[in-house]
């Protein structure tokens, strides 16, 4: 079982789509849990990308193949995870890359992950207004708002974000977590965020920490 896994996260690696949608096919006759042909298959090999990527041994273009097959190969698995899961969504969570910003890796590879530990996850895409993470908190009614924060000139725009969902009224109903390599959780924290991560699995433990405090103050959905 563990070496098919560590198959599937290899050949997200070695960019093969076909290689990694028929290993997952494969993981799923086996009797492997989605969850896990998830996080120790599609995702650990998308954490050794991200390993590789910092450390210069795979470039951009690399990168983006490696995240076009992650999210491929994930529409393969997602029926699987859907029909695995009996529980209501730990928390519901909408999530998009700020405005000024078009990068989407990093978005694309948090959301499957986010979904597949349990939230519920509304994407609003790359470039996003101030004022439609406004209108999805009022439409959504969400526990968490993510703001992807892929570029030092774009997490600046932190704070005029939380301002805007602030002079609508809305701050107090959600918490605010930033993603992306160019944020940490202090400089979020000064922005008027909660929270920060670069890291998508990292920030899974911080969205059910987020999501403890919300129901602690009585917030939570």
């Amino acid at each position: 079982m563990a070496d098919r896994l560590e198959t599937l996260a290899e050949l997200v690696v070695q960019m093969d789509a076909v290689g990694a949608r028929r290993e997952v096919e494969e993981c799923l006759r086996s009797g492997i849990p989605a969850a896990r042909i998830l996080a120790e298959g599609l995702s650990a090999g998308m954490r050794q990308v991200g390993e590789k990527f910092k450390n210069g041994e795979m470039y951009m273009p690399e990168v983006l193949v490696c995240c076009d097959i992650y999210c491929q190969v994930f529409e393969t698995l997602r029926p699987a995870i859907r029909e695995a899961r009996t529980e209501a969504p730990r928390g519901r969570m909408v999530l998009g890359t700020i405005h000024g910003d078009i990068h989407t890796v990093g978005k694309d590879v948090a959301v499957p992950v986010f979904q597949a530990a349990g939230y519920e996850v509304i994407d609003l895409g790359v470039d996003v207004p101030d004022r439609r993470f406004v209108e999805a908190i009022r439409e959504y009614d969400p526990d968490i708002v993510g703001f992807g924060t892929y570029m030092t000139s774009t997490f600046m725009h932190t704070r005029e974000t939380v301002r805007e969902i602030t002079d609508a009224g809305l701050r107090s109903r959600v918490k605010i977590i930033c993603g992306g390599p160019a944020v940490d959780s202090g400089a979020a924290r000064r922005m008027g965020a909660d929270e920060a991560s670069d890291d998508a699995w990292e920030a899974v433990q911080k969205l059910d920490r987020l999501m403890l405090e919300l129901r602690s103050d009585g917030r939570a959905s």
